[in-house]
């Protein structure tokens, strides 16, 4: 995916196919799915919502991280244990009560 900016409209090879692409878009209508690079599709192959900002690009990619975490550590066999110390975990304050300890091998 390359983005240009162009000063102009006349005399750039493409700009027309782009220009209705973004009128497309503009309209509310999608790409073809399978077209679509592997990162802007979600697992059932639908088209993912773009953020429209580095904060909210930022927020979105630590939410996946954060609940793909949740999931492994859903999936241990030492969550029960974990949850009966502390009902919360997997949580903030957890992790930061973690890091504080020593880490020796």
């Amino acid at each position: 995916l390359k983005i240009r900016w162009t000063p102009g409209h006349k005399g750039i090879v493409g700009n027309e196919a782009a220009d209705e692409q973004a009128k497309r878009a503009a309209r509310g209508e999608a790409s073809d799915t399978r077209q679509l690079p592997k990162s802007l599709r979600t697992r059932a192959n639908l088209p993912i919502t773009l953020p429209l900002s580095k904060s909210a690009t930022r927020q979105q990619f630590y939410g996946v991280i954060k609940e793909e975490a949740k999931k492994v550590m859903q999936s241990s066999p030492r969550y029960k244990f974990l949850r009966s110390i502390d009902p919360t975990a997997p949580s903030k304050r957890f992790t930061e009560i973690v890091e504080e300890l020593p880490r020796q091998h």
